[in-house]
């Protein structure tokens, strides 16, 4: 079974604390801004219910909610953080229903996937067409986000998969990142990762975390609200990221 026309989004990290839920939810209001029809799927536990203050409407019967965010926006997200626990084939055939039944309608789904390795995030990033791994500067983020993206690699996904980091004083500093990441890659795994962009520290960006008013919605003009406009305006263009063909594929 195929949902056709449909983009996926994977956002991973190889570690939480890295920003990744705030720049899937950023991502995804920046895609709606333009006029795409995007949900926002929270795989990962649910603290993007948190961070938007959203208004719920749950059901009893999946134990899922959805809330409108904008006209373009829809955030999904399980009531329990151990909803979306995939342990065999069976789950991850029931976890792939689950998407099935609510991509309809949407021309991108960001997947807001759970840290570290593990099932869920590599079926995710295997349904999607792009994946993009969050990473900070600090040395601990960038060796878990070596060790995502050589599983990643060996899985047979690393064309579709980005860098971004995360947290930079400058895009000086981001390029200088991006280069000695691949030189790890390239040194061990014969592969440079393709780097989709950078996010500034920023102390407006935190503050919308802590204020559950999501950044874009409040905030364009920031520093890293503009970087985060920047990344989805090359999402959009970039054709070596096939995002215009891209299409989210289910097995039967």
């Amino acid at each position: 079974m195929a949902v056709e026309k449909v983009i996926g989004i994977a956002v991973l990290s190889g570690k939480g604390g890295v920003g990744k839920s705030a720049i899937s939810l950023n991502l995804a209001l920046g895609l709606g801004s333009l006029g795409v029809k995007t949900l926002l799927f929270d795989a990962g536990g649910g603290d993007l219910v948190n961070m938007t203050n959203s208004g719920i409407i749950g059901n009893s019967t999946d134990e899922t909610c959805l809330a409108n965010l904008t006209e373009n926006v829809a955030l999904h997200s399980p009531s329990t953080p151990e909803f979306y626990s995939v342990f065999d084939e069976n789950d991850i055939d029931d976890f792939l229903a689950d998407i099935i039944k609510v991509v309809s309608g949407y021309k991108c789904v960001v997947f807001d996937c759970p840290s570290g390795s593990g099932p869920v995030p590599y079926t995710l990033a295997g349904l999607s067409e792009i994946s993009i791994v969050v990473s900070t500067p600090d040395p601990t983020s960038i060796a878990a986000a070596y060790l995502l993206t050589k599983s990643l690699y060996f899985d047979g996904l690393a064309k579709r998969c980005g860098i971004l980091f995360n947290q930079v004083e400058s895009p000086d500093q981001a390029a200088s990142l991006q280069t000695r990441f691949n030189l790890l890659t390239r040194q061990f795994i014969q592969h440079e990762f393709e780097h989709v962009g950078y996010v500034h520290q920023d102390n407006l960006l935190a503050e919308s975390i802590l204020e559950q008013q999501p950044l874009l919605m409040t905030n364009q003009g920031a520093r890293s609200g503009m970087d985060i406009i920047k990344l989805v305006e090359n999402i959009h263009l970039n054709s070596t990221l096939h995002f215009e063909t891209a299409n989210l594929k289910s097995q039967s």
